[in-house]
């Protein structure tokens, strides 16, 4: 069982790769030249003193993006994947592979890096393929090269890099496959975008590979690289990657592979070492972090008070205490559940999401809690209700307020005892359920009217988290659309970009709809622009209330009119505006108004000293 396992893991990756046969038509038109690059460089080396003892090198495909990428603002460019590495590492060499589709690509990127950085050196390489995702065409073509290159820096104490952020897909997994198989010891570096970054400001890092990663890779790839290169395994069979730890010999390691029937009859292979725990057998999940769970959502913020309450949501994840979300509809109340129940040890069991208007409140108590048979006419089998449906994860109950009273009080009985009961019995179940509940409505006043249990409101309201609308936050509306867009846009074959006249149209309006509304108005303007750059009068907003000119509003100067009155006026106004909207927070009204926190600080001095 074990040989026929080793059969298939090889058979899968020879049909990745390709044939058995190396690529020797276009190995050839390529090696005369690439053999005259070390000899080249060991010329040059010669000639040269070294001051450093060890060298940076950069090995990468040019990317489509390369050397600027358009951002969603016009006339906005962001660097590219190999601008980007540059600009966060130092680098003596750089290697550049293109293939005729990059090959402006690849002429620009390098007079653009030279011009930043003068003193590396950078040679490029073009790949005669035709198709980039042909992975034995590919590989061929690429070890031709990269072998020698390695090779002759290596003896000089090079250290290779290689960014794995740019090229196809293809380009990607095959400079992992050339490490791997000891063909090109490096380390590997990703890259984000200042459009999206990925890893903070640094926006690069280092890919980190456990040894038992590169053994497995290592023992798969060689048998179909030996085939594609026409290599003795000999050759290559003690290479090893920079990150591989020699193994004892008192205690040689052996990898296996088992095959389990999954539960759906099928297969799978288990690969690891005898005394290494199998994926099955793996420590508890490791909770990932906020920023990283952020990006995962979809979820921008981009001011102090929206921060203050995803920080407050992350801390309530780690509790089984339930959460009441309120806010204006629009303002993401069910990402910020999925954002409480993703970074909670419930995160593994998926979390249920109920609309309390969408039920029928005749329906409410059999669907919430269940039934037995008999228990009312059409009922001819036993029901299970939503709250055991939810046992063990996670239970969001939107536009909670939509509940009858009656409805409310059996809520109350699961909130205070953990025990529901189904309709048409007295038997009590006992579930295990987060309650995470929400609304566009202020419950306080709901409780002052009567249309809500003052004992359920204290019950939920033990971690009380409120979402600002989107007009409490105006200073972070730009950069929200441009996200917004660069989301609409990876769906369509066509980006479309705003102008900056569109942008202050945006953030002039009132948005009565908040998020959801900016998005749909984006997802509106986007189908129907007629040109690659959207305008201020191409942004379809159905409610033109509060769109107007900014400048209407102004007075008309006349006889003793006083401009620096007048903007004094208008500045204390802002600002006192802004110390209401953040509770007196300085730190939080200087983000919104977009001035220092001394100017804050100044100004409310200067009123506690003169409140005239």
């Amino acid at each position: 069982m074990r040989a026929e396992s080793s059969k298939k893991m090889a058979s899968f990756l020879q049909r990745i790769l390709g044939g058995k046969k190396p690529a020797h038509q276009a190995l050839s038109a390529i090696q005369a030249k690439s053999a005259e690059a070390p000899e080249e460089e060991s010329r040059h080396h010669a000639q040269t003193s070294e001051a450093q003892s060890k060298l940076n090198l950069l090995f990468a495909f040019v990317d489509p993006k390369d050397p600027f990428a358009p951002g969603e603002l016009a006339e906005e460019q962001f660097p590219g994947p190999i601008l980007s590495i540059l600009s966060a590492k130092k680098f003596d060499r750089i290697f550049l592979f293109y293939t005729p589709h990059t090959r402006k690509n690849a002429q620009e990127t390098e007079a653009e890096a030279l011009q930043r950085y003068p003193d590396c050196r950078i040679t490029l390489h073009e790949l005669p393929i035709s198709d980039p995702r042909n992975y034995r065409v590919l590989i061929g073509l690429l070890r031709a090269i990269v072998q020698k290159l390695a090779l002759a820096w290596r003896m000089r104490g090079g250290q290779s890099y290689v960014c794995v952020s740019s090229g196809t897909a293809e380009m990607r997994a095959a400079w992992f496959l050339l490490a791997a198989t000891g063909v090109l010891p490096a380390k590997f570096l990703q890259v984000g975008t200042p459009a999206r970054p990925l890893f903070g400001k640094a926006n690069v890092r280092e890919v980190q590979l456990e040894s038992s990663d590169w053994e497995n890779i290592r023992d798969l790839a060689l048998p179909t690289m030996t085939q594609l290169s026409g290599v003795p395994t000999s050759s290559l069979s003690g290479a090893r990657g920079p990150r591989i730890l020699p193994e004892s010999p008192s205690k040689p390691k052996e990898t296996r592979r088992e095959e389990s029937p999954t539960e759906t009859g099928e297969y799978e292979i288990i690969m690891g070492s005898p005394d290494e725990p199998t994926a099955k057998e793996s420590a508890p999940l490791q909770l990932p972090g906020l920023d990283e769970v952020l990006l995962e959502l979809g979820i921008y913020v981009g001011s102090a008070t929206l921060r203050h309450a995803v920080e407050q949501a992350a801390i309530a994840a780690d509790s089984h205490l339930p959460v009441l979300l309120q806010g204006e509809t629009g303002t993401g109340k069910e990402e910020f559940a999925k954002l409480i129940h993703r970074l909670s040890p419930r995160f593994p069991k998926g979390m249920v999401v109920i609309n309390c208007a969408a039920i029928p409140m005749t329906l409410a108590e059999s669907y919430l809690f269940g039934h037995v048979k008999g228990a009312f006419t059409d009922a001819s089998t036993d029901h299970k209700g939503i709250f055991e449906s939810a046992d063990g994860s996670t239970l969001f109950l939107d536009e909670i307020a939509e509940l009858t009273l009656e409805v409310q009080g059996k809520l109350l009985r699961v909130l205070q005892d953990g025990v529901v009961q189904r309709m048409g019995t007295t038997a009590p179940r006992h579930v295990d359920v987060r309650i995470i509940a929400a609304s566009n409505r202020d419950l306080r006043k709901e409780v002052s009217a009567g249309r809500f249990r003052e004992d359920l409101y204290f019950r939920l309201d033990v971690v009380s988290i409120r979402l600002p609308p989107l007009r409490e936050r105006r200073h972070e509306i730009a950069n929200l659309a441009l996200t917004l867009l660069r989301e609409i846009n990876q769906r369509r074959h066509k980006p479309r970009r705003l102008g900056t006249d569109a942008l202050m149209r945006l953030e002039r309006y009132h948005w009565p709809g908040n998020v959801r509304e900016l998005a749909h108005v984006l997802e509106r303007s986007v189908l129907y622009a007629r040109d690659e750059v959207i305008r201020g009068e191409d942004l379809l907003i159905t409610d033109n209330q509060q769109a107007k000119d900014m400048f209407a509003a102004l007075p008309e100067p006349r006889q003793g009119f006083s401009v620096e009155d007048y903007l004094n006026q208008a500045r204390k106004q802002l600002f006192l505006r802004a110390l209401a909207a953040c509770k007196g927070n300085q730190s939080e009204a200087a983000a919104m108004l977009g001035v220092s926190k001394q100017a804050v600080n100044k100004f409310v001095s200067g009123q506690s000293d003169n409140p005239g």
